[in-house]
């Protein structure tokens, strides 16, 4: 079952522009789709094929695609300055896939030409015009090859020839014979309107490139306005936890280690000159039991209501509650430690006290006890109606408020037990309402106390 109060970690992004890493990934599926555009022709229909040069052309295509995922993998310091590499790798790679398609069927298989679309589109993490200069570098590639495989074509432009038997003696005639369908016999005017179709195929693609890299731009102008806001953001939390104005330690989850600590935690804990960054937490606050705080941070969280800590030659009573926040991709534990000293001695005193001590407020209800309270009141506690606790003779009058003198007592009868009840009244700066601390004592102690102070008094008197 997943835990609602766990951290959830947050992936860090590994790169800040991701123009290389989508050329990157781009290439990679142009591999995987000359593969196929390879393969399923030459299993259904045996169309013959070269396969040394196929696989010669896709090593190419290979070092290409590790060339970009290289320089997707470096820092922004180390990358080459402006798109003219990534551009002239881009044209490598179109120029290889025109060789791969001379060697794999050519002009008997025209739906490899739906390959080339793939850098087209890419190629608009370079530019806005790269599109369409990829197109035009595609339909020039594919003109050369057909060209090469159909001289007839060359009729319709005489002035390549020069050109086509340069690339010809260059890069070989490719495969052309192995017909996938025997007794078909395409006219030259077939291959001209085939070129037309893949030239506008091919453009239709750069033009939607450029919508795509529009839509992308938007994209990543608000990706990088987020990212400084988030930045910012960061900055202002790491500004706020270091002026808590109680202490306050920011640790990793997994190791204890002090990441960030608060100005007060740093004065009460190590000194003006000392830094704790980097430290274990453990080493730097000395728990009685820090076993405690280990399962807390460990753990979902959550406050241990008393722990003691070491602080030099003194003991400090404190309460430590455990906060879990995620930040690029890390678990950390803010860690607030609440002295309690000064309440810890007073609820103390109060608990070994003879009397028993019920804090009110203004509408009666119980705020604080100390231990002989709930011996005396076995249903007592915070929230609890005193007028359900204690019933009183009338039950429409405040009994408990003092009054104006601030300070009243009286005999109230509890199991069978007479009992002398004082009231006093504690004022709240800037209110009007008062709370009132009742203290209870049965009479037969009050006595006693009275005589053993009157018999003192009179040894005192007496010459």
């Amino acid at each position: 079952m997943k835990d609602g109060n766990a951290t959830q970690l947050l992936p860090a992004l590994v790169w800040h522009d991701p123009r290389i890493h989508l050329l990157d990934d781009t290439w990679l599926v142009t591999i995987f789709a000359i593969l196929f555009a390879t393969a399923v022709p030459w299993l259904v229909s045996g169309l013959a094929i070269d396969f040394i040069a196929v696989a010669a052309g896709l090593l190419a295509l290979g070092a290409i695609h590790l060339a970009f995922a290289a320089m997707s993998g470096r820092s922004a310091r180390h990358r080459p300055r402006g798109a003219g590499t990534l551009a002239t790798l881009h044209a490598l790679g179109v120029i290889t896939i025109g060789f791969i398609w001379q060697h794999a069927g050519g002009l008997q298989n025209p739906l490899f030409l739906t390959v080339f679309a793939l850098p087209v589109i890419g190629s608009i993490f370079l530019s806005r015009w790269q599109p369409y200069f990829m197109a035009a570098l595609a339909v020039i590639v594919v003109a050369l090859v057909a060209a090469i495989q159909a001289p007839e074509l060359r009729w319709y432009a005489p002035g390549l020839n020069a050109t086509v038997d340069w690339v010809q003696a260059l890069l070989g005639r490719g495969t052309r014979g192995g017909l996938p369908f025997a007794g078909f016999y395409a006219p030259s005017e077939y291959f001209v309107v085939l070129l037309e179709v893949f030239v506008i195929v091919l453009f239709a693609c750069a033009v939607a490139a450029e919508y795509l890299g529009t839509i992308f731009e938007r994209l990543h102008v608000q990706v990088a306005a987020a990212r400084a806001e988030a930045e910012r953001g960061q900055q202002l939390w790491s500004a706020l936890l270091e002026r808590l104005p109680l202490p306050a330690f920011l640790i990793d989850a997994g190791t204890s280690e002090v990441i960030c600590a608060s100005a007060p935690a740093l004065a009460k804990f190590c000194g003006t000159g000392d830094s704790v960054v980097g430290r274990d937490l453990f080493e730097t606050v000395r728990f009685s039991y820090p076993e405690v705080v280990q399962e807390l941070i460990g753990g979902p969280g959550g406050v241990a209501k008393l722990c003691m800590i070491h602080l030099h030659d003194e003991l400090l009573a404190a309460e430590v509650g455990v906060q879990h926040v995620a930040q690029k991709g890390r678990r950390f534990a803010l860690v607030a430690i609440n002295d309690v000293t000064e309440a810890f001695c007073v609820k103390a005193a109060l608990d070994v006290a003879e009397h028993a001590a019920l804090v009110i407020n203004p509408e009666g209800r119980v705020l604080a006890f100390n231990k002989p309270a709930r011996a005396l009141f076995s249903g007592t506690e915070i929230g609890a109606d005193l007028s359900r606790l204690l019933p009183a003779s009338d039950q429409g009058t405040r009994w408990w408020d003092p009054g104006l003198s601030g300070r009243r007592k009286m005999h109230l009868t509890i199991a069978q037990r007479v009992y002398q009840v004082t009231s006093s009244a504690v004022v709240l700066p800037g209110e009007e309402a008062r709370l009132c601390v009742v203290a209870f004592l049965p009479v037969a102690q009050v006595a006693a106390a009275d005589q053993s102070s009157t018999g003192l008094t009179s040894q005192v008197q007496r010459p």
